[in-house]
């Protein structure tokens, strides 16, 4: 007959309760191992893909979040440009990469909001395949006019707009863009019978256009609009198409404040591929909120356009997400920009 093992013999023993206490540790130790890992991530560099080409609005502010996290980490974020496809090129190579937290992604409302809506053979799909981590910056689309429409309100632009049916013009960025976009839904909501011409030009040529007199009204984000002709008195901001008034800009008017619903906020957040362990992204989720508690970073952020927003994380902004797209996605489809 074999000898009892000691070490059995003492676990024998403990008092129950003991006992139990010991094999409860033990059961918690695989839970323990994999906070532990999660807690010396990051160990090398971390690269953030952006879709866009270097110098763009959300380029700058990525390399913004990415030299936060540098500081916090003690390890290299490095920001790489895939620009291409409306976001297609770079959302690839995210998903082509090892899903182990050390390539993101930081993707535009857009590549959620048009892209899908646009192309059905897309190879991926963006609310299965990348995963929420925290909104990172928001910007709210602005409609103003010419003063010499002599409207002071969105209601009486709308009204001048029915007295004299698609005699007056909306310009925006080029078709597909958010101005564009949200050009689109003020007609549809608002009923006012004015003509949305989107152009190559972009901005730019639509406040030529309203300076020459052959355009009306333009819209475009903010910080695009006060640096050229706000600022001078060239035109007039009517309404913000953002949740709540700025505090930046209190002054002037939501959209919704005379068309419920109408809301255009262009928004950039980071995320993380599928496959992402989740106490990774939950990491990232916390150092990312930790960064943008910052006083120094959130006004960086604000120089290069950012709306003053209520930042967002994980499931709340998937939430946020899945709402938007409901929001675009008829949108786009009615603009017919397959």
């Amino acid at each position: 007959m074999a000898t009892p093992d000691p070490e059995c013999m003492h676990m024998m023993k403990l008092p129950r309760r003991q006992f139990l206490q010991l094999t409860a540790g033990a059961a918690a130790l695989p839970a323990l191992s994999r906070i532990a890992r999660a807690q010396t991530y990051p160990t090398r560099p971390v690269k953030i893909v952006v879709p866009l080409p270097v110098g763009s609005t959300p380029d700058i502010g990525a390399r913004i979040i990415a030299e936060q996290l540098t500081k916090m980490w003690d390890q290299q974020v490095i920001v790489e440009n895939r620009p291409g496809g409306g976001g297609v090129i770079g959302v690839q190579a995210v998903l082509s990469a090892v899903p182990d937290g050390y390539t993101l992604f930081y993707g535009m409302a857009s590549i959620f909001t048009v892209l899908p809506a646009q192309n059905n053979k897309l190879t991926f799909d963006v609310n299965r395949d990348l995963i929420p981590i925290g909104l990172t910056g928001a910007e709210g689309m602005v409609l103003a006019v010419s003063p010499k429409l002599g409207v002071n309100t969105l209601s009486e632009l709308i009204a001048l707009a029915k007295e004299h049916p698609y005699k007056f013009i909306v310009g925006t960025n080029p078709a597909g863009t958010l101005p564009h976009l949200a050009a689109r839904l003020f007609v549809s909501l608002s009923q006012a019978p004015m003509t949305v011409v989107p152009s190559t030009g972009g901005t730019n040529e639509a406040i030529r256009e309203i300076m020459g007199g052959r355009g009306h009204a333009v819209i475009e984000g903010l910080p695009g609009l006060v640096r050229t002709a706000l600022d001078a008195g060239d035109l007039k901001a009517l309404a913000i198409m953002t949740p709540a008034r700025v505090p930046t800009a209190p002054d002037i008017p939501t959209a919704a404040e005379t068309l419920p619903g109408l809301t255009a906020v262009g928004w950039v957040a980071l995320f993380a591929p599928k496959g992402t362990p989740q106490a990774i992204v939950q990491q990232l989720s916390q150092d990312l909120r930790k960064a943008q508690e910052d006083p120094d970073l959130r006004a960086r952020l604000e120089k290069i356009g950012n709306t003053p927003f209520q930042a967002i994380y994980t499931a709340e902004l998937a939430r946020f997400i899945e709402s938007d797209q409901k929001l675009w996605w008829p949108v786009v489809k009615d603009a017919e920009l397959k």
